[in-house]
């Protein structure tokens, strides 16, 4: 997140606590041209030598990049400029970095390094876990839902049986409950919550940030459980072109393109596009059901930056997305057997537009303080059946917000801000010609909240930081909500750190969109009662330890523990009857308990073993059975991946293993099971991943293979050959939908 402060001098979310809250150096990267005349890199990428994260240089070449505390190697590169390395004294707190011309003869330096696939963040006072480029190309990652596969810290899992809509799990809590960021841009909300996280392309992304527990204050009241913030590819890309083509044994194909142009000295562009289908027929276990949908969707987005010759910078761009799918039986015909109840197919349209712009203006001699505005606009149109059941949908949404970062000192440092958020439907939701009590509650309300918010930040250099911010919104639908939050973190030695956090986080609820599993059976969806707002406390702690071998970092152990307690909470339960399902305000106790371990080693050069283990304590009171543990939720995961790469990265090898724990199945009293549950639980199951890769100059070649062992959900549909009865549900889903998968791909690069 420091590189999108330090881009847009904007202190969004958690970015501006943790650049204002580390020792930082401040430099000036310039570049010599064959007869020696010195001129300011604008754009120039900084980052420390084998750490996570960086930052660019404005107008002026002027940059400000947070020092970890433990590299001294610091390398600066630039556009038709010789890439150097330069060592920079603990003490030091100001560099000039001059860089010589690709055509001017200096001594070469080349830099050689293998960025970690995923890595704890050094320097944010919020536990963060950091999932690079490098980690994103281990595995095929056609999307954001598909990049967790190396991750403990997030679960990624189908809703249900026919819409092959993904949805995650972090904290031991549904993704609902984690806010989703575009370069510390709030999206995915409301509709397009949905299906969001099969739009965001990887080959799109640069890498991802996981902040657990509740974040800055800055970036709303909304996160409960953390931020997932995505790094898209800038306009300033290295890359003038990149072409990335797919297709596995299923015949999914995919081709994403990247196309970066710098149009003026001060204007750069960039132009994303993506294009997959999916022919969906496979029916492996022979139930009469695709076991996964069809699938059509056309991607593109366009970003710009101008820089100002004061070293303000506007980013702008405007996304459109339009998908379709189609799922079902396999005999099932969405022109001709729409009113036919003995079949049964479900097709879902989704058309998304969204257009933001960002503006930072960087002030004060060394340009620590900055102030910024930040507008959003989204558009989002679904239509969708299941069966019987229709649900229709169109959001507008509106979103600005505007920051102030004062940088007093080097010890403090204090950021405020405004914001407006409107959120406005108009849905349409029926279940053939059943009525739906509660109607009016399981849809969406037109919501409008403004808000305010303060935030300090401490910082005694290499030692500590410490973050509290306040934040008050005024919500039309559920009046004033009081949001505090604090981070804190201590080093206690150089190599060993530990951080603490506690806040509150708030949510406005809504029943299908939350909860589109409902839509995937012959179960009446009501609300019992008007939901009220979702409010819970987070409260954690962890440590990193760092070990060092002969003064290089050669492994990183962490450990944390989060705890998340909801005051309240909308239950969507299907363990209440077995006729229908019944949304309902909680009325009991509610929390989710986590712990995790992490290690990551280099035992010897080219060679990265990462494994980690995730423990999950889930509890809910429902109705009719009382206090139990949530159902469908894994009990713990276990992950070991392992990495090889020759000299100077000529082939790489990675290779992931996962062990998946026990779920509680839904109370088989209501839940009619086509299979033996083992005491109300889901089996524990394996899961094998691996990937090669060669490298050319310009082109990455690519093959892999998921699901190596062919593990399955038996009968993942329950009733699957009478469609029309009540007992029929695609909802009850706990392992994998799709056996084995290969895969083959491409990677082309041609540098600017």
């Amino acid at each position: 997140m420091k590189k999108i402060f330090l881009l847009l001098a904007l202190p969004l979310s958690v970015a501006a606590s943790a650049v204002a809250g580390a020792a930082s150096v401040h430099g000036v990267a310039l570049g010599v041209d064959g007869k020696g005349a010195e001129e300011p890199l604008a754009g120039a990428t900084v980052f420390w030598l084998g750490a996570a994260g960086g930052a660019t240089a404005n107008a002026n070449g002027v940059f400000l990049i947070a020092r970890t505390g433990a590299e001294t190697r610091l390398v600066v590169m630039s556009f038709g400029y010789q890439t150097d390395t330069v060592t920079v004294d603990s003490a030091a707190g100001h560099v000039e970095v001059r860089l010589a011309a690709n055509n001017y003869a200096l001594d070469e330096v080349e830099v050689h390094g293998r960025q970690k696939g995923t890595s704890i963040s050094r320097i944010n006072a919020i536990t963060t876990e950091v999932i690079s480029s490098a980690g994103l190309t281990k595995l095929a990652c056609c999307n954001l839902a598909e990049s967790f596969e190396n991750s403990a810290t997030v679960t990624v899992g189908f809703s249900d049986a026919v819409s092959g809509t993904k949805q995650i799990r972090m904290l031991g809590l549904a993704g609902i409950y984690s806010q989703m960021l575009d370069e510390s841009r709030p999206v995915m909300r409301g509709l397009a919550a949905t299906y969001g996280l099969s739009y965001t392309p990887g080959a799109w992304m640069e890498g991802i940030q996981i902040s657990k527990g509740t974040s800055s204050v800055a970036g709303g009241y909304d996160a409960v459980t953390g931020q997932i913030n995505m790094e898209l590819r800038k306009p300033t890309s290295p890359e003038r072109l990149f072409v990335n083509a797919y297709l596995n044994s299923d015949y999914r194909g995919e081709l994403n393109v990247a196309w970066a142009a710098q149009l003026t000295p001060t204007l750069h562009n960039i132009l994303l596009l993506h294009a997959s289908g999916d022919p969906g027929m496979v029916d492996v276990n022979r139930d009469g059901f695709a076991d996964q949908p069809q699938a059509r969707q056309l991607n593109v987005a366009d970003r710009w930056l101008y820089t100002f010759g004061s070293g303000a910078m506007l980013r702008a761009g405007v996304r459109f997305l339009t998908e379709d799918r189609q799922g079902g039986q396999t005999s099932f015909d969405r022109k001709t057997d729409r009113s036919d109840t003995l079949k049964y197919g479900s097709y879902i349209a989704n058309r998304n537009f969204n257009a933001y712009a960002k503006l930072g203006i960087p002030f004060g001699s060394d340009q620590r303080s900055s102030a910024a505005l930040v507008a959003d606009y989204t558009l989002h149109e679904q239509k969708s059946f299941f069966g019987q059941k229709i649900y229709n949908g169109t959001e507008q949404s509106v979103y600005v917000n505007g920051l102030l970062l004062l940088a007093l000192g080097q010890r403090h440092s204090a950021t405020f801000g405004l914001g407006l958020r409107g959120d406005f439907y108009e849905e349409e939701y029926s279940f053939g010609a059943r009525s739906v009590a509660g109607l009016q509650h399981l849809l969406h309300e037109n919501e409008l909240v403004g808000g305010a918010f303060g935030e300090y930040t401490f910082s005694l250099e290499n030692k500590l930081t410490a973050i509290a911010g306040l934040r008050v919104d005024q919500n039309s639908l559920y009046g004033t909500l009081v949001t505090p939050r604090v981070h804190v973190k201590y080093d206690v030695t150089e190599t060993l750190a530990a951080r603490a956090s506690a806040g509150r986080g708030l949510r406005s609820p809504n029943a299908i969109t939350d909860n589109i599993w409902v839509m995937a059976s012959q179960r009446n969806l009501e609300a019992a009662e008007k939901p009220k707002m979702e409010e819970a406390w987070t409260y954690g702690v962890s440590l990193v330890k760092y070990i060092r071998v002969n003064n290089q970092e050669k492994a990183t152990v962490s450990a944390d523990f989060f705890h998340t307690s909801f005051a309240n909470q909308l239950i969507v339960d299907q363990e209440v009857s077995g006729n229908r399902i019944l949304a309902y305000n909680l009325n009991g106790a509610s929390y989710a308990n986590t712990w995790q371990v992490d290690a990551n080693v280099e035992p010897v050069e080219r060679l990265g073993i990462y494994a980690t283990f995730r423990y999950s304590d889930t509890k809910v009171q429902l109705r009719e059975v009382g206090f139990v543990r949530r159902p469908l939720v894994d009990r713990f995961k276990g992950l070991l991946s392992v990495s090889y790469a020759t000299k100077f990265n000529k082939w790489m090898l990675d290779v992931t293993a996962q062990l998946n724990g026990q779920s509680r199945l839904p109370d088989s009293r209501y839940v009619a099971y086509d299979y033996d549950a083992a005491d109300g639980y889901s089996p524990v199951y394996p899961m094998f991943y691996a990937q090669i890769t060669k490298r050319y100059r310009t082109l990455d070649v690519y093959l892999g293979c998921e699901n190596i062992a062919n593990y399955m959900q038996e009968n993942p549909i329950i009733s699957a050959g009478n469609p029309g009865g009540r007992d029929f549900n695609a909802s009850v889903v706990w392992g994998p939908l799709m056996g084995r998968k290969l895969y083959l791909g491409l990677r082309w690069t041609l540098d600017r």
